[in-house]
């Protein structure tokens, strides 16, 4: 049979729609209002007219795809490399009273951290093509993956349990970092199938049982606790900023001196002056070596910090989307160009020693099992549940799809089963548990664009991310003090991700403001003064039985760590207080919540169950509201980031 070239265009025709080349390749998408920086001040129009919104199955262009791919795979990064970045520091150190001194890793600690960068962002690719591509299960209702413009990240809730867990085993019963992490990572596999249990259950049973308050002071929680995380990094570092034993400050001393007929003796004095206790540096990354909160360290930190905000109010929607990458990389930029006292902030070894193409399982820890971190890492798949909920209700509405219908809930059950295979599958390669992640929404509101194409670009983007070794060993020369400036702005944005959650979904009756009260009184207390469970609550004991000490590990790690003692509390008392009689109840229709990034997503409060009553006026009526000429019905606000 022979195939003559006009059957050859015609099939070309059928599978590009009988577009141009041009077409094919930039689309028909308006870039200029995609990059092009704004001055917001002595404007006379009030806002910019979005450009044409592109549907889950509208065609972009290649370049215009690659190009949105990369704006959300940018929003991302940052929350991405931030987790391992953190867990991965619990590697370096000594052991204290060892001589000689033992390091708590049994490998080299800087590679396993490159490693644990590069995996993250390798199962985060994977696993957005998997989330976008939304794969109908055979002869079932059920379905793989959202099928939207849904993206993974690594979740922020398991870092306060990871490093608790990981930080006990390795100073309490001895483990190397890598049991430590090993031992984590086998109970994470094991704790990841909740989200698949509730893939199949109702989401109002979900709902019903953790509600906004319970869910939102879990996030706010989360954040509060990270920001400490975050802020020892802006000063210089975790591992200094626990162990500095002493600021720097004068001390009474005796220096020699001699009597007038030349005798020796010594003299009192106040002018020595003592030295801080350990001071911030690997030697892997950097030659300078400076004590704990030294001004050039906040200086760094704060160069980063106010790059954010004059990028989101400068930047145009590519740069503020973007804004957290764009303002680490201009940090980094600044410390490798500038020195201190002729000794470089950032040295390049790492890279340079780096392999140019890496993959998972290069660095393997030997998988087990830690009980007692069961009951804390079942809370945490259950608030990470309620959060697919929301973010997938979140990005079904920036797409302009319908949430309250068959297709709608077959789609967030569908996050939710992907979130569950996600986890097992992130922990048996090595990395934290992934989770839909919130930023991708305010992008999509922002650039109207809701193609599943560009989900595709994002995990293509994320995949060559993590597959790069300089890639990977780059990211581990980012100063300290440059990544704190970054976390901590994340860090307070799951704060007011919590916050908004609380606001949205309840209106603050006296029932809820009692619940919050309880709840936060003794989170915030755990987090301020962790001892406070840990000392003498429940003592070991020499007797205590495997099974008694195991009980007592776990109720402890759930009462010391302040999310999810706050959860458990604003839980039980939701069960046990009654509603107020005079309350209106209101049913959730998203509970969007940040994973350690933008603020700028959507978030959608509540509907009332009774219609509230109709505004009377006094002097005529009001006043519509001023419309912005150019703009259409039923689009996206760009300041506000609703549909």
């Amino acid at each position: 049979m022979t195939v003559s070239m006009d059957d050859v265009r015609g099939k070309m025709d059928e599978m590009t729609g009988k577009r141009s080349m041009k077409e094919l390749l930039i689309g028909t998408y308006d870039m200029r209002y995609l990059c092009k920086p704004v001055f917001p001040y002595f404007r006379k129009s009030k806002g910019v007219p979005p450009p044409m919104f592109f549907g889950k199955d509208d065609f972009l262009g290649l370049f215009v795809a690659l190009v949105m791919g990369l704006q959300h795979a940018l929003a991302m990064v940052g929350g991405l490399i931030t987790p391992p970045l953190l867990i991965s520091n619990l590697g370096f150190g000594t052991r204290p009273g060892t001589s000689p001194p033992v390091p708590y890793s049994s490998g080299n600690p800087a590679e396993t951290q490159r490693y644990l960068v590069q995996a993250s962002l390798i199962v985060c690719g994977i696993m957005t093509f998997f989330q976008v591509l939304g794969v109908r299960i055979w002869k079932t209702n059920f379905q793989f993956g959202a099928g939207i413009l849904s993206c993974m990240g690594v979740s922020f809730t398991t870092v306060p349990i990871a490093t608790s867990v990981i930080g006990q085993l390795m100073k309490e019963q001895g483990h190397t970092f890598e049991e430590a992490y090993g031992m984590f990572l086998g109970t994470i596999a094991m704790c990841a199938v909740i989200p698949v249990i509730l893939s199949f259950f109702p989401i109002r049973v979900i709902k019903k049982i953790f509600p906004p308050i319970v869910c939102g002071i879990t996030i706010m929680m989360i954040g509060v606790h990270l920001i400490g995380a975050g802020f020892k990094n802006w000063g210089g570092g975790a591992f200094c900023a626990d162990n500095w034993q002493h600021p720097p400050a004068a001390k009474t001393c005796y220096l020699p001196a001699k009597y007038p007929n030349g005798t020796s003796y010594m003299q009192q004095s106040s002018l020595c002056w003592v030295g801080p206790g350990v001071k911030c540096g690997d030697p892997t990354k950097t030659e300078v070596f400076l004590p704990f909160g030294s001004q050039q360290y906040l200086g760094l930190g704060f160069l980063v910090f106010v790059t954010i905000i004059v990028l989101e109010i400068f930047g145009s929607p590519f740069m503020r989307n973007a804004s957290v990458i764009l303002a680490l990389l201009f940090g980094y930029f600044i410390a490798a160009v500038t020195n201190h006292q002729g000794k470089k902030y950032v040295i390049t070894n790492k890279i340079e020693q780096a392999p140019g193409i890496t993959f998972l399982w290069t660095t393997t820890f030997p998988l087990g099992f830690y009980p007692p971190a069961i009951i804390p890492l079942l809370i945490v798949f259950i608030i990470t549940s309620i959060e697919t909920v929301g973010d997938t209700a979140a990005t079904l509405e920036a797409s302009r799809m319908q949430v309250n219908t068959e297709d709608g809930t077959r789609r967030i059950k569908g996050a939710l089963l992907n979130d569950g295979i996600s986890g097992i599958f992130s922990a048996l390669a090595t990395s934290l548990p992934l989770t839909t992640f919130a930023q991708n929404n305010g992008v999509i509101s922002l650039t109207n664009v809701a193609a599943r194409q560009a989900g595709f670009a994002a995990a293509f983007w994320l995949f060559l991310l993590g597959i790069l070794g300089k890639v990977g060993a780059w990211i581990t020369t980012i100063p300290e003090c440059v990544l704190g400036g970054m976390t901590t702005f994340l860090f307070a944005n799951v704060i007011a991700s919590g916050i908004k959650i609380i606001i949205n979904g309840d209106p603050l009756t006296r029932r809820s403001r009692f619940i919050l009260a309880c709840s936060l009184a003794l989170a915030f207390g755990v987090e301020l003064v962790p001892q406070w469970a840990t000392l003498n609550l429940w003592p070991v004991t020499p007797g205590m039985s495997p099974g008694l000490r195991g009980l007592r590990d776990a109720i402890i790690l759930v009462i010391s760590t302040s999310f999810t003692l706050g959860a458990v509390v604003a839980l039980i008392l939701n069960l046990i207080i009654p509603a107020d009689a005079n309350a209106n109840t209101c049913t959730t229709k998203a509970l969007p919540l940040v994973d350690g990034g933008d603020s700028s997503h959507d978030a959608s409060g509540c509907e009332a169950c009774e219609p509230l009553p109709p505004v009377k006026t006094i002097t005529g009526g009001l006043e519509p509201a001023p419309t912005v000429e150019g703009t259409r019905d039923n689009t996206v606000d760009a300041n506000t980031d609703r549909v």
